[in-house]
């Protein structure tokens, strides 16, 4: 396909050709029409000449007279001169090998001029140019001249004019291609840059621009386009924004999503659901979802989905490779134009249902431990006031075990109130620079008769005295648990080890003890509220079931870890480790 700059200078060069062609042609024509004319005007001018100043009768009496003033005319006229009679013999011809005729019937212009027409008879005849012309003496034609002139002359002036006109058409061809090309690179060169930016914002690189000034029109056509490019760069940058936004977001999602098409093709699948079901997106997108053999009731619920055009929720229990509950949320979308796709929300409900199963198993144990020393606090009194208050013995018996109880009650009701207001941050917390032997001994201080009671020894190990960013009432509650938890689990005769150690970051805090232990099926959960490995002989010590709870929560305050290690008749070890720079809070 031609271009429109070769469409252009093509078309001026045609102009041009033609023009000068033609001009070159109707020059020719007109330059052989007016020297043909000259030539005629000349000759008939020199024949009538001729005619009225030859003595033609004295001539008839000599001959021979005419050929000599043929040969003297002939010179003196640069053409060739011949007389006839009238007749139209030839008299005398200035030119080698005269032709004779008679009547002129060689000659229709001798004819003519014998026969005395009133014209004056030219023609052109075998590259000559021939003018008679009669001799009229007393009104009566008595001879004719004829003055013939090559005209090969006129034709070499014509190719001559045809060399320059040849000439000329190459040197305008010549100049028409170099200023049509100007023009044409001129009208064509911007539109070229317009055509080529273009194709470049079609390409996506829409930061291309047309540079063209002026007020014209390709000049305005290229601000149009500048116009639409800046437009479109704003809507592509908008675009990729919102998908960028939308790709954020759907992959940061905790919940999975599918997108099925109305050809039953998986379009889309974020990692969310690559985490659920352990399978790569790279394996999904593109295939069929009934590729999606787990879980199993997924696939019928899209299949579902897909012929109701309903939308609607399900549970999915999945038992392997753990116990999980799903609800998978199925939309049927309509904006596909060849059918209906299926959009698939599934989110993992298994923190949420063990969270009710927790706060069930709550209510229940804290209904359980109420009740207990509530039923005990009940029955006593009810004894008493049935006349036991009158035995001092039985009275002072079931008294002590009220107040036992009651103290039981309001211990559980402390560490319960203090559990909660643990674990929904309203806990004060005020951290204090303290010496750890200082913090050690109070709390040591407040549980040794206890334990002497018991029969029990401990053994209080600090390697070396240093200072510790802690609350002090909060870190003393750490140490309480962690003691009576240890003296209810051991025996008489046995011992208790409290140490401390410092490290280069850290220091730790482990209380040991010689008790019956913790079988190791039951380690993971023994931080969980009113979860006792030996409840009969837990309830009888008066726990409370939330000490551990409450020391794990404590810890964390204190940006610490807490490790357990034990051992069946052996006994049980907690480990505390804590940062030596703890920066204070004051609240949870």
């Amino acid at each position: 396909m031609r271009s429109l700059r070769a469409r252009i200078t093509g078309s001026f060069l045609l102009l041009i050709g033609c023009s000068v062609l033609g001009t070159g042609i109707f020059v020719a024509l007109l330059l052989k029409s007016s020297y043909l004319d000259s030539l005629t005007s000349r000759l008939v001018k020199e024949s009538k000449m001729l005619a009225e100043t030859i003595e033609w009768e004295r001539s008839l009496k000599d001959p021979a007279s005419f050929q000599h003033q043929a040969d003297v005319y002939g010179k003196t006229l640069g053409a060739r001169v011949t007389f006839f009679d009238a007749k139209g013999s030839v008299l005398g011809d200035s030119a080698e090998g005269t032709e004779k005729r008679v009547n002129g019937k060689m000659f229709p212009e001798v004819g003519q001029a014998l026969r005395n027409q009133g014209t004056d008879p030219t023609e052109i005849r075998n590259d000559f140019l021939h003018a008679a012309q009669p001799v009229v003496r007393d009104g009566k034609v008595i001879g004719a001249i004829r003055i013939s002139l090559d005209i090969e002359e006129v034709n070499q002036s014509l190719r001559r004019v045809w060399f320059s006109l040849a000439g000329g058409l190459i040197i305008a061809y010549s100049l028409a291609a170099f200023f049509s090309s100007r023009i044409a690179g001129g009208v064509t060169r911007p539109l070229e840059e317009i055509t080529q930016v273009a194709v470049d914002i079609a390409q996506k690189r829409i930061h291309r621009r047309v540079q063209q000034t002026g007020n014209d029109e390709v000049a305005r056509l290229g601000q149009a386009i500048n116009r639409m490019a800046h437009s479109l760069q704003n809507q592509m940058e908008t675009i990729r924004k919102s998908e960028r936004r939308l790709g954020s977001v759907i992959e940061t999602m905790e919940s999975g999503l599918v997108m099925v098409d109305s050809t039953g093709r998986i379009s889309l699948a974020n990692r969310a659901f690559e985490r659920m079901f352990g399978i790569p997106a790279s394996d999904l997108i593109g295939g069929s979802y009934k590729r999606l053999t787990y879980p199993y009731d997924l696939s019928a619920l899209i299949t579902e989905c897909a012929e109701t055009g309903v939308r609607f929720r399900q549970e999915i229990h999945l038992y392997y490779p753990e116990e999980r509950m799903l609800e998978a949320s199925l939309v049927p979308m309509w904006v596909e134009k060849n059918g209906m796709g299926v959009v698939i929300v599934v989110h993992d409900l298994t923190a949420i249902r063990r969270l009710e199963q927790l706060r069930r198993d709550f209510v229940a144990n804290v209904s359980h431990e109420l009740k207990t020393p509530i039923t005990s606090i009940r029955g006593f009194a009810e004894t008493l006031l049935d006349g036991a208050m009158y035995d001092p013995d039985a009275c002072r018996e079931f008294l002590q075990i009220i107040n036992d109880e009651s103290l039981r009650l309001q211990r559980l009701i402390g560490d319960l109130l203090d559990l909660s207001r643990i674990e929904s941050k309203e806990l004060p917390i005020r951290m204090e620079t303290i010496p750890v032997q200082t913090l050690v001994q109070s709390a040591v201080k407040t549980i040794e008769d206890q334990i002497r009671l018991n029969e029990q020894t401990l053994h209080v190990q600090i390697a070396e005295p240093f200072e510790i960013q802690v609350d002090p009432d909060r870190f003393r509650q750490i140490i309480l648990n962690l003691l009576s938890n240890a003296m209810t689990y051991t025996p008489k005769g046995g011992s208790i080890t409290l140490a401390v150690n410092r490290q280069k970051h850290h220091w730790t805090l482990r209380v040991s003890d010689t008790g019956v232990g913790i079988p190791e099926a039951d380690l993971p959960r023994i931080f969980e509220r009113f979860y006792r490995v030996d409840k009969a002989r837990a309830r009888d010590s008066g726990g409370t079931g939330l000490g551990l709870a409450i020391v794990k929560h404590l810890v964390e305050v204190h940006h610490g870890e807490i490790k357990v290690e034990s051992t069946v008749g052996k006994g049980t070890t907690f480990t505390l480790t804590f940062p030596l720079d703890q920066k204070g809070e004051k609240g949870l």
